[in-house]
């Protein structure tokens, strides 16, 4: 089992997996943000209640981002590119929805947030190597030579 985790092999798919589950996860939300439909307008709402500024407009840019950034994950496009201004995003949603953490549940929505972002932090670092449209460069310590 050690020998398989520390394989090229799982390196290379882990890493890919967890791409395509991030762009999944931001496609999943994006249909919570389609113009028109109900749950796009409680989006507005609900943006608007928090102090987003021009929600209506806010929500509209969150659903082209995550449709766009999603799709690129998934396919491997401009990987680490889109994994930074994910994790940007996720950290704003993070301070405007969840900034009350004096109660439990909304300090357990902050950290997932958190986590989600440290993980496309990560994602940004090495972006698309395996299973990609395009491979993203390795970074500076990882190259051989």
């Amino acid at each position: 089992m050690t020998r398989f985790i520390f394989s090229s092999t799982y390196e290379n798919w882990a890493a890919t997996i967890a791409r395509v589950v991030f762009g999944l996860v931001f496609l999943m939300s994006a249909l919570f943000k389609i113009p028109g439909t109900e749950s796009f307008t409680m989006q507005v709402e609900m943006s608007g209640a928090v102090g987003v500024p021009l929600p209506f407009v806010a929500v509209i840019l969150a659903f082209v981002l995550e449709v766009v950034s999603g799709v690129a994950l998934v396919i491997g496009w401009q990987t680490r590119r889109f994994a930074l201004v994910l994790a940007a995003f996720v950290m704003a949603i993070a301070f405007f929805f969840y900034r009350n953490i004096g109660e439990q549940m909304t300090l357990g929505h902050f950290m997932s947030c958190v986590v989600q972002a440290t993980g496309l932090l990560l994602l940004s670092v090495y972006g698309a190597q395996y299973a990609a449209v395009k491979k993203d460069p390795l970074p500076h310590h990882a190259r051989r030579g």
